[in-house]
């Protein structure tokens, strides 16, 4: 009897033990080699062809930090997507950090990559930074904001945002940027509040190098992958001219920020019948906007907030940018270039056109018929149509002070700016990943219908509970 006992009792053990290791096996075999699926109707989280190939080209270790609550929007789908990155390449490697839980933590990364916005994912690999920020992650509909409802997501651009960086850290090419000097323009050292270097530091973190150059000599630097001319005060020279029409010709990229033509910054920059030549007008007025009145600014501020469809400005709905002072900006038809409005006054505002100033030496802010009518745009986004690849490309904005270190932080401004230098410089590789569009699954319910529910939920169930439990005490009774 003992024998049988201890032989069942082996035999139970060697069972339990073979259970054991057959069940590690499988989930050996499991976590080494498996298949992930996506079972949403769009596809929101299947890699495409485009970042497989990218991926499979990646021979450097890329780190990625995500500084993301799990309670903020868009942490879900994040990290379901980046799952799919690390699955896919032994390259890729991410770190969680929760700000709010990890507070010493976040602010180390913070400082190391030199973050400055919450809710962020930075990519790095060999000195290289690229960040992506949760705004860069999705495109909203905001047109049911004036009925209560909350904004919905249309689109969900992380694939093509991701992508991108991860070429942007790994590609050893840095992208070169020229701030064009000798002309009382902004200095992007300047550390005062007329100065640049808020947006120099911010384009560094971009992954672009910045220097500053003249024109004089007619030429642009031939490492020079964008242009940029911040509030000149005097007018360029024909050598200066020439140079830059002949950097455009050949496929260079410009950001030209004008300021209108009165106080401290009067003298005008000869360049707008060169801008026109590439489809962008650029007015000689003063914009004013009644309908988005600031406190405490001069009537002379813009604050607008109505966006076109551009990369320069999608996903900026529901943010809004200040203009201290701006002159209007708007489209050209010109063979061989398209070029398209970015952003506009309300429908309120105007192009004052005569700068009259009265008796106390103060500007008359008055409509007149011969004003650009409302809504004015701000600012414009050009490119040549042959060879969109590597054709030319133009952004030109009627102000340059809303960049300044005074106001660079205020509303979206940085966020405007850094856009249309990514664009410029085509920090987005011309993946041409498109956003997808989440399912919108929604369960419409009559008065009748929500009533059933609630009576077979709060009384059907619990009474079908009841009557089973009545049943069994009756059959054990008899």
């Amino acid at each position: 009897m003992r024998k049988q006992t201890l032989f069942a009792a082996s035999s139970t053990t060697v069972g339990i033990v073979l259970a054991v290791v057959l069940v590690g096996m499988v989930n050996w075999l499991g976590y080494r080699h498996y298949s992930r699926g996506d079972w949403t109707g769009s596809k929101l989280y299947t890699l495409s062809g485009k970042s497989k190939n990218v991926l499979k080209s990646v021979a450097k270790d890329v780190r990625i930090v995500v500084l993301m609550t799990p309670s903020t929007p868009l942490f879900s789908e994040t990290k379901e997507l980046l799952d799919r990155y690390t699955a896919a390449c032994q390259k890729i490697h991410v770190e969680y950090i929760d700000p709010e839980r990890d507070p010493l933590r976040t602010k180390t990364l913070a400082q190391e990559f030199a973050v400055s916005s919450a809710n962020t994912v930075v990519f790095a690999a060999e000195g290289r930074k690229k960040y992506v920020t949760s705004d860069q992650l999705a495109d909203y509909d905001y047109s049911g904001m004036q009925m209560g409802q909350a904004p919905k997501m249309k689109g969900f651009k992380g694939e093509e945002q991701f992508t991108s960086a991860i070429l942007g850290v790994v590609n050893p090419k840095v992208p070169k940027l020229y701030f064009v000097t000798g002309h009382g323009e902004h200095d992007p050292d300047g550390m005062d509040g007329d100065g640049y270097s808020q947006l120099r530091d911010a384009i560094k973190r971009e992954n672009l190098d910045v220097q500053k150059t003249s024109l004089l000599s007619g030429s642009a630097p031939s490492d020079c992958d964008l242009l940029v001319v911040a509030g000149p005060k005097a007018s360029f020279a024909d050598p200066e001219k020439v140079a830059l029409k002949t950097f455009l010709d050949k496929g260079g990229r410009a950001l030209v920020l004008l300021d209108p033509v009165l106080g401290g910054r009067a003298g005008s920059s000869g360049l707008e019948a060169l801008l026109k030549g590439y489809g962008v007008e650029v007015n000689s007025d003063l914009v004013v906007d009644p309908g988005k009145q600031l406190p405490f600014f001069s009537v002379a501020a813009v604050y607008a907030d109505q966006f076109r469809s551009h990369p320069v400005v999608n996903g900026m709905q529901g943010l809004a940018v200040l203009l201290p002072v701006a002159r209007s900006v708007t489209t050209a038809t010109v063979p061989g270039a398209s070029s398209t409005i970015l952003l506009t006054t309300t429908e309120q505002g105007w192009g004052q056109r005569s700068l009259a100033v009265n008796g106390a030496g103060q500007l008359e802010i008055k409509k007149a018929p011969g004003d650009t009518p409302g809504p004015v745009p701000l600012g414009v986004a050009a490119q040549s149509d042959k060879e969109k690849e590597n054709g030319w490309r133009l952004v030109v904005f009627g102000n340059s002070a809303f960049a300044v270190n005074q106001y660079l932080a205020n509303a979206g401004n940085i966020n405007l700016a850094l856009n249309a230098i990514d664009w410029l410089a085509k920090q987005e590789q011309a993946l041409g990943i498109a956003p997808r569009a989440p399912e919108q699954v929604q369960l419409f319910l009559s008065a009748a219908q929500m009533r059933r529910v609630l009576l077979i939920s709060l009384i059907g169930l619990p009474a079908c509970a009841i009557a089973l439990g009545v049943a069994v005490w009756w059959r054990r009774r008899r």
